[in-house]
């Protein structure tokens, strides 16, 4: 009976790279790489949005339904926009501060979170059921920051 695959296995598997923050100068690259992941996803899903956009505007042009696409695009887009520059792994802080073990197995799992949600995402913008969006953009959102703040010593974290 095959066992089940650990979150840094699972990463490993879905992000060629990934090296799971196993050496303290890998977190960083680890770091990037998960979050370009979560980007990749929004991005693809913003495509998906605008595409279906692209249609109802030829067909219906006064649609209610196109507002409701372009705010889950802008949401999205604020979204990649705090990812893309929120400070990588750390960084200084990072050298001054040992990550222990079990907080590298929470920014993990934060990790698979984020991904996950990411990907339903997509799925649920290729089914066309935008109206669920909403929810998973907060919680994509809440994981990242909880995730970030494993980054920084626990007296830093508010």
């Amino acid at each position: 009976m095959p066992r089940e695959l650990t979150p840094i296995e699972q990463l490993q598997l879905l992000l060629p790279g990934y090296r799971g923050y196993k050496a303290k100068d890998l977190i960083r690259q680890d770091d990037f790489l998960v979050r370009r992941a979560v980007i990749d996803r929004l991005e693809q899903t913003i495509r998906i949005i605008s595409e279906k956009e692209s249609f109802i505007a030829s067909t219906d042009p006064f649609s209610p339904q196109l507002k409701v696409m372009e705010f889950l695009i802008s949401k999205i887009r604020e979204l990649i926009n705090n990812i893309m520059s929120s400070q990588g792994g750390g960084a200084d802080i990072y050298a001054r501060w040992k990550v222990t073990t079990e907080e590298l197995d929470q920014i993990v799992n934060h990790d698979m979170k984020m991904i996950d949600i990411a990907s339903q995402l997509v799925e649920l913008a290729k089914n066309n059921r935008i109206e669920e969006f909403e929810p998973l953009l907060n919680d994509l959102r809440a994981v990242f920051y909880d995730r970030m703040k494993l980054f920084y010593p626990p007296e830093l974290r508010k």
